[in-house]
């Protein structure tokens, strides 16, 4: 939604005038231990967000040793330390172990670390404990079942909230090594950790709708190729009208990067979407020109501007016409299709009624060059000429 919306307008003032809570502006990173993977195999029905698989526990996860209790507090001390402050928020970080570690000694009047016959006790006592064991207890931070703890994971309150690829990529690579660091420098037990977010989920979605974005343009022409083939005849022709479709979406995706736009969701659906009004006008001219009974390049070059240019000038300016009403309405996704389609249209009447026609003046086909069908006779031909040479050779 716009800046200048009432509703970003509302939020623009309670972000500015109010103060902030812990989750505004951030992202929340949980760092987990005792998870060795998921087993996608066990999916019965992929559509069923419950069915995700089954999770594949480390076992090699031992938080319960003196060492892995140490290792725990180091850890935590070292996220809430000024190494990590350009991660971390305000040394936002929620781990079990400080409480755990006062919860014994103050409570229990014990030692820390606790011995590791006495770990799975503790922690069934401390969670139980609403004083200091509540939050954890209540937020699943750490796994225990039937005397068992299965895994064990820190809250990171991390800078940075939701943005496009080119924000998240570089920041989830910070977490990366991050978390690499903290297992280099784990013993057996505890040097399998990884981090999870939300906003994770995401990056590798949009990374994939760009990629499938890029595979559609290049399939798009491939087939606008073979199409073109197909309905002109002519290779040549063909050729130079992918050259001026490839120019059409380069002139589209120049106005996405002046204006500063991410190539995101929005622009990774449109693009794809643009190659089919790149090649409406270009076939057009293409079928006017094999069609011209005249034989030089120019004659028929003038003969397909003169058929077809006002159709489609006239088929140009109804479609600006609807992208422009996308202007006006409030969604920036609408918007940014706005701009992309009246580019579209702008830049492909430019390529094919100015540079296309240009490039057909100076090395159009001509008489019977390029023609596909004078190449399959002849290759038909030379097949039936070796028939022949070789039945007479029996």
């Amino acid at each position: 939604i716009p800046d200048d919306h009432w509703l970003m307008e509302a939020q623009n003032a309670m972000d500015d005038n109010f103060p902030k809570g812990e989750d505004d502006d951030a992202q929340i990173v949980n760092i987990i231990w005792g998870v060795d993977g998921l087993d996608k195999d066990t999916i019965d029905d992929r559509w069923d967000p419950d069915d995700a698989g089954e999770i594949v526990w480390d076992n090699k996860f031992n938080p319960a040793s003196s060492s892995s209790q140490l290792r725990f507090k180091s850890i935590c001390q070292l996220l809430k330390s000024d190494s990590y402050a350009n991660l971390v928020l305000d040394r936002n970080v929620k781990c079990f172990i400080g409480d755990f570690e006062e919860f014994i000694t103050k409570e229990k009047s014990g030692t820390f670390p606790v011995p590791e016959n006495q770990f799975v006790t503790s922690i069934t006592e401390f969670l139980a404990n609403d004083q200091y064991g509540a939050e954890y207890r209540n937020d699943d931070m750490i796994g225990l079942l039937d005397g068992r703890i299965y895994y064990i994971f820190f809250r990171v309150v991390g800078k940075g909230d939701r943005g496009p690829k080119s924000t998240l990529e570089p920041r989830w690579e910070k977490w990366e090594d991050l978390v690499d660091s903290l297992n280099s420098n784990s013993g057996v037990g505890l040097n399998n950790a990884f981090h999870t977010s939300v906003w994770w989920a995401w990056y590798p979605t949009e990374t994939a709708i760009v990629s499938d974005a890029i595979q559609g343009m290049l399939i798009a022409c491939s087939i606008s190729f073979l199409i073109l083939v197909v309905t002109t005849h002519n290779v040549i022709l063909a050729f130079y009208a992918i050259i001026c479709i490839a120019g059409i979406v380069t002139s589209v995706m120049s106005i996405v990067y002046f204006n500063g736009w991410d190539f995101g969701t929005a622009e990774s659906i449109a693009v794809v979407i643009l190659i089919g009004f790149s090649v409406d006008y270009i076939v057009h001219i293409c079928h006017a020109y094999v069609e011209s009974h005249h034989r030089s390049k120019f004659e028929r070059t003038r003969d397909a501007l003169a058929k077809m240019a006002i159709s489609i000038v006239g088929g140009a300016i109804t479609t600006f016409g609807d992208g422009c009403m996308l202007f006006f309405t409030t969604f920036i996704f609408f918007q940014k299709f706005a701009w992309i389609v009246t580019s579209t249209i702008v830049f492909a009447l430019i390529w094919s009624l100015v540079f296309f026609p240009a490039l057909l003046f100076v090395v159009g086909p001509q008489g019977q060059t390029g023609d596909v069908r004078v190449f399959l006779k002849k290759v038909y031909k030379k097949y039936q000429d070796y028939k022949v040479s070789k039945q007479a050779a029996k």
